[in-house]
């Protein structure tokens, strides 16, 4: 019977059930590389109904925040100021960044409130899925946070973008004095969480962090009852807490992990139930049932033990595939009593026969078990911001603002408990990271020992195809070569060359050319800049496309970036540039800022920049030079080569690659950033996401530099059709 799941016995309870718990231990703190999961049709299916709002691929809220493109001056629908959008009848004016999963629940919720509150601005890095939800919703689109805390008539920022962008853009806010309700949590960080509720206190404003679960009905009704001393004073609460569908791998693998995407909800009512306690000890447990989690250095089912100093026990059991529906219970037991809030329904009807019972399913996952609690949550938030910061509701929230230390505290203690394979007490959580912290490092001491006096051990990641460590910039075989192709760069490389090559190459009017047949012409390109290859660069553009292409099977743009990243190195061939060919220092090696001084501590062969003509500039020989600090890091005017060349390529023939994907072919070469971490000064709260791909992209760039020889005939026809896909099949101009 559709829309019915039979019970095993007539009339049984439903009850909470255990888990295994499979070769639990002593685990390390640091997590393995990630891989992917190939989940069966049906369960795939299933999975991306439910999260498909979330992603579309994207991560914009799972993996946002990153720009490629300067901060866009302030765009509203056909063409008005944002001053034309002035406030109405004393409506919250709100703005969201992210347009995520989160986002768009946020959406609709103030869609449902439309005389209290009015979508300002949406914010996102995908600036075409900015500007087209900006259309939708008549309001103004940005892909940065800037403009949106410059418009004096938003009082709320709503964050819903990935983690990692919570913390910056919640100081960024407060600072601004805007009202902020973000998704969490405020940071995995315990010291930034601490910072971020001391600036919300000190500037009097709310920070109000998403645990939507304090605003279902029921989970309210049950804290009623504790609170009211229905059943006395509480011994034992029991939380079960297990999701449905599994969520894809990509959300999976930038979530933070089961403990800070999934527990924290619970720890969050623990602390809620108990009227604020934090408990004395963990003790966690768990076990990884799915291989493509456990290869990310997660688990998917874990169960907690907390003790508190009332003497109150909690228990929490929890899993990332409940394949009966979204099942979220709890039991508060108490000495008169017990209370206990069962899972939502799709429907109240029962069925008995015979044969049984039939009950109707829980609801198949969040979106339809949460819905009316994000409503709730944001509209209690909004009467809040209008009620003013002198009512007891902005009072107590507040003084509420304390918990969320505890929470992450909490979260942080269990985690430490599950990788040490043992209890932790609270109390002694800061040695006991000092001490995994210490760990760490001696691991990666002894691993670099290791391959020193047993090379053999680690010629997988660690070397290239001469046998050679990567990047050896001291004495490889090619040393002569590429010691000359820097030193040429650095004294070469100046602000004003820089603007005559985009003056003369972002024309595009060099030929017309398909991908394939650039990539033919890049057989005769051997890179005289690096030091971990000799083969013609087009085989290099598909091993590296290869490699992603085995690591993220379902991500075919990533796959194309792998071919496409080094292709702009045709400006260094004769039979494509013509007069204009330029040496491979103006196409080739690693990037870095002009009209600034020279992170010299991050770049190779620093000392030739002293003969640059920049170098002892009045401006340009600064460390701001002609920016501003936290201008952005796609701001800065990088030395030309072939990474901006390609980008811009790209852009202007309208390639529909994510911007994830083209930040990762402008910014791959730009190693003083990202690998050195040089330059952060200029960094705003999207540069956290845009690092965090370009990362991702460089570990299949340089390792794939060892790999065998690629079957580049038979490759072709796989990535012509991407190129289709992606709006840059046929002749491009370049």
């Amino acid at each position: 019977m559709q829309g019915f799941a039979k019970r095993l016995r007539p009339c049984s309870r439903l009850q909470q059930g255990g888990h295994g718990n499979g070769g639990v231990g002593p685990r390390g703190a640091r997590l393995p590389p990630h891989s992917r999961l190939r989940a069966g049709a049906a369960a795939a299916v299933s999975a991306r109904a439910v999260w498909a709002q979330a992603f579309a691929f994207r991560a914009s809220a799972v993996w946002s925040g990153a720009r490629a493109s300067p901060p866009r001056s302030s765009h509203s629908p056909l063409g008005t100021s944002t001053g034309a959008m002035a406030k109405t009848n004393g409506r919250i004016g709100v703005a969201i960044v992210g347009l995520g999963r989160a986002g768009h629940f946020h959406m609709t919720s103030i869609a449902g409130i439309p005389e209290q509150a009015q979508l300002k601005w949406v914010v996102d890095v995908d600036e075409s899925r900015a500007k087209s939800v900006a259309a939708e919703k008549g309001c103004s689109w940005a892909g940065s946070l800037a403009p949106a805390l410059a418009d004096p008539d938003v009082q709320v920022v709503i964050i819903a973008s990935t983690t990692d962008t919570h913390f910056p853009f919640i100081m960024q806010s407060l600072s601004a004095d805007k009202s902020v309700l973000t998704e969490k949590p405020i940071s995995h960080e315990l010291k930034e969480v601490e910072e971020a509720v001391r600036l919300a206190t000190s500037k009097n404003l709310p920070l109000y962090c998403g645990y939507q679960r304090r605003c279902d009905k029921n989970f309210r009704t049950l804290k009623k009852h504790v609170d009211d001393g229905s059943v006395g004073e509480l011994k034992v609460i029991k939380c079960c807490s297990r999701d449905n569908p599994v969520p894809p791998m990509e959300y999976l693998r930038t979530s933070g992990g089961i403990f800070h995407d999934m527990l924290i909800h619970d720890f969050d009512m623990l602390n809620w139930l108990s009227g604020g306690q934090e408990p004395e000890s963990v003790m966690s447990v768990g076990h990884a049932y799915n291989s493509e989690i456990e290869k990310m250095g997660d688990i998917d089912t874990v169960a907690v033990m907390l003790k508190y100093p009332s003497g109150l026990l909690a228990m929490v059991d929890t899993c990332r595939d409940a394949t009966y529906g979204y099942d979220q219970r709890i039991e508060a037991f108490g000495g008169k009593g017990m209370l206990t809030a069962k899972n939502e329904l799709t429907s109240t009807v029962e069925l008995a026969t015979s044969e049984g019972h039939l009950m109707p399913c829980a609801q198949w996952s969040f979106p339809q078990r949460y819905k009316e609690a994000y409503t709730t949550e944001l509209n209690e938030f909004i009467t809040m911001v209008r009620a003013g910061r002198s009512s007891e509701h902005h009072r107590l929230e507040q003084e509420a603002l304390s918990r969320h230390p505890s929470i992450v505290r909490t979260t942080i203690a269990a985690e430490l408990s599950w990788k040490l394979g043992r209890s932790v007490d609270l109390k002694d959580m800061d040695g006991l990271l000092a001490d995994l912290d210490k760990s760490n490092k001696d691991a990666d001491s002894e691993t670099r020992s290791t391959c020193d006096s047993n090379p053999s051990l680690c010629i997988d990641e660690g070397k290239n195809m001469f046998g050679d460590t990567f990047r050896n910039y001291e004495d490889s075989c090619r040393q002569d070569e590429v010691a000359r192709t820097y030193n040429t760069m650095h004294t070469k490389q100046t602000v004003d060359f820089g603007r005559q090559q985009r003056e003369r190459w972002l024309k595009f009017e060099k030929g017309e050319f398909t991908v394939m047949e650039i990539i033919e012409m890049l057989d005769d390109l051997i890179d005289d800049s690096d030091p971990d290859v000799d083969l013609p660069n087009s085989i290099h553009d598909f091993q590296t496309a290869e490699r992603i292409r085995a690591q993220w099977p379902e991500h075919d743009w990533f796959h194309l970036v792998g071919l496409l990243h080094d292709l702009g190195k045709v400006m260094a061939l004769p039979k494509f540039a013509g007069d204009w060919m330029l040496e491979q220092w103006a196409v080739v090696g690693d990037t870095f800022p002009v009209g600034c001084a020279p992170a010299m501590d991050a770049i190779v062969f620093p000392e030739s920049f002293k003969q640059n003509p920049d170098y002892d500039h009045p401006v340009y020989g600064t460390k701001h030079g002609m920016y501003q600090p936290g201008c952005g890091i796609s701001s800065l005017m990088f030395s030309w080569g072939h990474d901006e060349y390609m980008y811009q390529m790209l852009k202007y023939n309208g390639c529909t690659i994510p911007e994830e994907g083209l930040n990762m072919i402008r910014l791959h070469s730009f190693y003083p950033w990202h690998d050195k971490r040089a330059y952060t000064h200029f960094e705003v709260a999207e540069d956290k996401e845009t690092l965090r791909w370009v990362r991702e992209f460089n570990k299949f760039d340089l390792y794939s530099k060892g790999d065998a020889v690629p079957d580049v005939q038979a490759l072709k026809p796989y990535y012509e059709s991407l190129l289709v896909k992606y709006g840059i099949g046929g002749k491009l101009r370049w």
